[in-house]
């Protein structure tokens, strides 16, 4: 245990407090992808198991840490995006009345919050990315399975817990970040 955890702090240090904070974000999304089908599978049955293509961004989370060591700006825009596919394929298998739309807004937050005020191309493309995945998901979608409806306030409830890890995250980034550029007492004199 002790190893996997020392290998997690590892792949999220960075000098950059925003890019460590988009590193723990998409780890830990990486981490909990496993679960989400079964879980689904547990509370509804058999319609739960459409949801496993969300595993086909696993292997996109894993590698903002790796990608983020290469170019911050790249490795953020790759966050943006698997959150914004993973919301958009989930939604192709399970319809709107799962409510799974909801997670465009934790994608919207990363938009809003993991990248700077030069970085407004990465920005602009990182909010494009959940509103055309919404649009394009709202024309695509079929019917619901009956099942799938009762699962509104598990969809509404991760996507707000998700969103306020987010905020928490850019906190300390943004705390750690003023922190880094603000001059010791010391030093001032």
């Amino acid at each position: 245990m002790g190893d996997l955890i020392g290998f997690w702090r590892k792949r999220t240090e960075t000098d950059d407090p925003l890019q460590q904070a988009a590193n723990a974000l998409a780890l830990f999304i990486a981490s909990s992808q496993p679960f989400y089908p079964l879980g689904l599978v547990w509370m509804i049955g058999e319609p739960g198991w459409a949801s496993a293509v969300s595993w086909v961004t696993t292997p996109m989370f894993l590698a903002v840490p790796f990608l983020g060591h290469v170019s911050p700006v790249l490795g953020r825009l790759l966050l943006a995006f698997a959150g914004s596919l993973v919301t958009f394929l989930v939604l192709l298998q399970l319809g709107p009345g799962s409510c799974v739309e909801a997670y465009y807004v934790p994608a919207l937050l990363v938009a809003a919050c993991l990248f700077r005020r030069g970085e407004w191309r990465a920005r602009a493309l990182a909010f494009a990315l959940p509103l055309a995945g919404l649009v394009i998901g709202r024309l695509g979608v079929g019917g619901d399975a009956p099942e799938v409806g009762r699962l509104w306030l598990v969809h509404l409830g991760g996507a707000l817990c998700l969103s306020a890890y987010i905020l928490l995250l850019f906190w300390r980034a943004r705390r750690a970040s003023v922190t880094l550029q603000a001059t010791p007492d010391w030093a001032k004199q």
